[in-house]
């Protein structure tokens, strides 16, 4: 988020408000009626594009313009999965859009945790926490058969609505957490991380 909060206020300002009270909004339709709608999406899309032009000028729109396209491909080629659906991808290019590659990579980091943690919690208050960790068993052990034979066999890791987990609440907790990052300094799990990583690197050197 450094290249956000290195912008003049007014800059920061525009493009942190109306993000927020977009995912904000995505995350009630999320929760309530299981669905990101494209009137929210599309025009924070567009919209994203033009807040990030003028804040950067030329080379905000290309950032955001090009971190869009990407999430969007990327998001095309993993979408049969079903590990997100196709409301959380457009919703991510449309942060990717107005913030560009960086605050997107971190906002993202966040979503996963928060994801991760949300996903257990329900699946063990709906009783199907083990159900669901044996096929996630089930999926990786097919990922690595067709790893290691070269015979396509992996299947994708079966729904239930039990385990059901509205991805556009860790999306905003995520950019919650990304953005107290920034400015409070907490809870910098992303730093820890890297700093972790980097050690584990020096001590191998």
């Amino acid at each position: 988020m450094e290249k956000i909060t290195d912008a003049a206020i007014w800059a920061q300002y525009l493009l942190l408000i109306p993000l927020g009270v977009v995912l904000a909004t995505a995350a009630v339709t999320d929760w309530r009626e299981r669905k990101i709608y494209n009137w929210l999406t599309y025009p924070t899309l567009l919209g994203g594009l033009v807040l990030h032009t003028v804040a950067f000028g030329f080379s905000g729109l290309l950032a955001g313009f090009l971190t869009a396209l990407v999430v969007l491909f990327l998001g095309i080629l993993i979408l049969p999965f079903g590990w997100l659906g196709g409301g959380d991808i457009k919703l991510l290019a449309a942060i990717g859009a107005a913030l560009g590659p960086g605050p997107l990579f971190e906002i993202f980091f966040y979503s996963l945790i928060v994801g991760l943690v949300m996903g257990l919690s329900i699946s063990l208050v709906n009783g199907y926490l083990f159900e669901l960790l044996k096929r996630i068993g089930r999926f990786l052990k097919s990922i690595a058969f067709t790893v290691a034979t070269g015979t396509n066999v992996t299947g994708d890791l079966d729904t239930d609505d039990r385990a059901y987990l509205p991805f556009a609440i860790p999306i905003f907790v995520g950019a919650i957490f990304a953005t107290t990052d920034a400015y409070l300094q907490w809870p910098m799990f992303m730093d820890w991380i890297r700093e972790t990583l980097s050690g584990l690197a020096r001590l191998r050197g």
